[in-house]
């Protein structure tokens, strides 16, 4: 049975979940939350990623348009810019540096426990 997940954990790294899903392909709100629950965070509501398209879209980071839908109001439809791009590249480098470190420390650890 998995750990019940950290939403701390999840919010620090969210946006460059969001800004990495962009990056494949431009997708609305919803369909984003879907992509998400498909990748693992199924546990993960609306409620949670809108406000980071929002604040990823103040910031510059992502861009957004509006297109008409055949089955209710228009979606916004969103993908990263320029600036969010570069902003994804870091982050991404930043938290694979956290993650081998987390990592040997958790091993450290593991090992010292066992012995």
């Amino acid at each position: 049975m998995d750990e019940p997940r950290d939403p701390q954990l999840l919010k620090g790294v969210l946006p460059m979940l969001v800004l990495a899903l962009l990056t494949e392909r431009e997708s609305y709100g919803y369909e984003l939350v879907t992509r998400l629950h498909d990748a693992g965070l199924d546990d993960l509501s609306a409620g949670t990623v809108y406000p980071v398209l929002n604040r990823l879209e103040r910031d510059g980071q992502i861009s957004s348009r509006l297109v008409a839908s055949t089955a209710g109001p228009a979606r916004k439809y969103y993908l990263p810019t320029g600036t969010g791009a570069e902003q994804l590249w870091s982050t991404a480098r930043a938290w694979r540096q956290l993650a081998v470190t987390v990592d040997h420390l958790l091993a450290r650890a593991t090992t010292k426990e066992s012995s």
